[in-house]
């Protein structure tokens, strides 16, 4: 069996997470799934973005704004392209948040200049919060409501897969689109507790962080007829493990390493 490999937030290891070089990195390197953070902006663009605010400094050391407190305007003054001290090799770059629909449109540009028109799947994962309502970002339909619109109008329903750790999210985005693929995020086993209840069916994936998994786990979600995907997955090893427990797919900042080790996507 082939596990597939996500690009966690683009090709992390070589351009800030995030960005359209990050994207454009990680389809040159062979990825066929990208894994994006989404947020909202105050007039209400889709913005690619894994925190919800921004941090500015001021007398006493820094301020936080959310994004959906921001124009769009706003938030493109505001430069992203610092590398990380947690990635050495990432490269300097000019870029901003981008929004939702220029990442699909620069990516499918960049694919079809490269001859693979139509090869990358979209795994969009919503930044939502039960108590953050109308403060970080729209309640759930309306918020849902904005990111489907811009799948629709890129017609890419059938290469996106919609994630979020908000089951509110994911029940009503299979509301309003049952035609769509869907992910639920899991940071904790207590929120399998009442799965598959909530959301109220079984997505195609479930996506649990990778210290939660085990063999009884994968077993378990397979059989109720999910794919696993875990996260965060960066040395080899535990790539390697994770492959022998069975899961489906490995998202990762170091698709670099992933597609070339044995039995993953691409090697």
């Amino acid at each position: 069996m082939t596990v597939e490999i996500q690009a966690h937030r683009g090709a992390r290891a070589f351009y800030p997470e995030n960005t359209l070089q990050a994207f454009c990195k990680a389809a040159d390197l062979g990825c066929r799934v990208i894994e994006l953070d989404l947020n909202v902006s105050r007039d209400l663009r889709v913005v690619v973005s894994h925190d919800p605010w921004v941090n500015f400094p001021d007398g006493d050391g820094t301020s936080r704004r959310y994004l959906y407190a921001m124009s769009y305007d706003e938030i493109t003054r505001i430069d992203c392209g610092e590398p990380s001290p947690d990635f050495p090799l990432q490269q300097r770059v000019e870029a901003v948040r981008p929004e939702l629909a220029e990442v699909f449109r620069v990516v499918e540009a960049h694919l079809h200049d490269a001859g693979r028109p139509g090869a990358m799947i979209y795994n969009l994962e919503v930044k939502s919060w039960p108590g953050r309502d109308s403060v970080a970002h729209p309640p759930p339909e309306e918020y849902v409501a904005l990111v489907i619109r811009q799948i629709r109008v890129a017609g890419l329903e059938r290469r996106i897969r919609l994630q979020s750790f908000d089951a509110r999210i994911v029940a009503e985005a299979n509301r309003l689109a049952p035609d769509l693929c869907y992910g639920l995020l899991v940071e904790d086993r207590a929120a399998l507790d009442s799965f598959p209840a909530c959301p109220g069916f079984v997505p195609e994936y479930v996506n649990p962080r990778h210290d939660l998994v085990d063999e009884a786990l994968v077993s378990w979600l397979h059989g109720l007829g999910a794919k696993v995907v875990v996260w965060t997955v960066n040395r080899p090893e535990e790539m390697l493990r994770m492959k022998r427990l069975g899961v489906d797919g490995l998202i990762t900042d170091h698709p670099e390493i992933a597609l070339h080790l044995p039995g993953l996507d691409g090697a």
